[in-house]
């Protein structure tokens, strides 16, 4: 069994869904109930990833593991390491790490976090022969919410009205996890940048893409960051703390890449914006 952490978020049950559809049987683990729900899976896992005991529970149970970090937390760092070396105690076969593209941008809070755990992982692989492959998404398409925006009529971001981001498509992700999940001596100690479009775009840009293809006039809007984190009830420290480092290295860099290796990967174009507006407003 292979089991995916974080499996109840965007990310996470794009990836079980394409395990599960690859033929996989699949674990899904969660601090959210939900994850109980998610289609075809084998067995769920509800628990706190900070608990090491929960920890142990899901490698133990599991041959393969998907770790997804969960979402902004401080104690990212400290989880990973642990989801590493329980796999090896527990003899998991294959340990593929769902990162981030860039983890060296130390502009960005949670992509440190994410470096030192690659570090760790490509330590252990080398003193243990743990076999692991490292997947960086970019930015997620998912983070634009076609629903919200018909709605609300507007699209609200936190960070400048001329930040430019590439995007990747979670399916496109799950896609190769779940090639990677069946190939291990192919894709051991490999590192894959999944950056799914060439093209940056700015919120206006996303907004002009979806009112053409939807004949709507929907707006991109900007949002203080303060009260975007009121406003969604985020209190939590680091947190907060997350998402200005978000706002702030967007506004001043942007964040791009290549999409040569995910091509080369899924063995065609990867799915494009459109295709995946087309694809969510059905």
């Amino acid at each position: 069994m292979i089991t995916v952490t974080s499996a109840a978020g965007h990310a996470g049950s794009h990836v079980v869904k394409a395990l599960v559809d690859a033929g996989f049987e699949v674990g899904a683990a969660d601090i959210n109930p939900a994850v109980k729900d998610l289609p075809g899976i084998k067995q769920a896992f509800v628990g706190d990833l900070t608990d090491i005991t929960v920890i142990d529970e899901i490698t133990k149970a599991s041959d393969k593991i998907a770790y997804i970090p969960p979402l902004f937390s401080a104690e990212e760092g400290l989880i990973g390491k642990q989801m590493i070396d329980s796999s090896i105690k527990n003899g998991v076969s294959q340990f593929i790490f769902i990162s981030v593209t860039h983890p060296i941008l130390t502009t960005l809070l949670q992509h440190v976090e994410k470096r030192d755990t690659e570090e760790h992982l490509i330590y252990a692989g080398m003193s243990t022969q743990l076999p692991y492959t490292i997947l960086q998404p970019m930015h997620y398409m998912h983070n634009f919410d076609p629903k919200r925006v018909h709605d609300t009529g507007k699209y609200e971001n936190f960070y400048a009205s001329d930040g430019k981001l590439c995007y990747v498509d979670p399916l496109d992700v799950g896609e190769v996890a779940a090639k990677v999940a069946k190939d291990p001596d192919t894709y051991n100690k490999a590192t894959f940048e999944l950056v799914g479009t060439k093209k940056t775009y700015t919120p206006q840009d996303l907004v002009d893409t979806y009112n053409k293809l939807t004949g709507e006039h929907a707006v991109a809007t900007h949002i203080d960051l303060e009260k975007f984190l009121d406003e969604n009830h985020i209190n939590d420290l680091y947190m907060r703390q997350a998402f200005k480092h978000l706002s702030d290295t967007y506004s001043k860099w942007g964040l791009d890449g290549n999409p040569f290796v995910l091509k080369t990967l899924l063995g065609r174009e990867p799915t494009t914006f459109e295709e995946y507006l087309k694809r969510e407003i059905k």
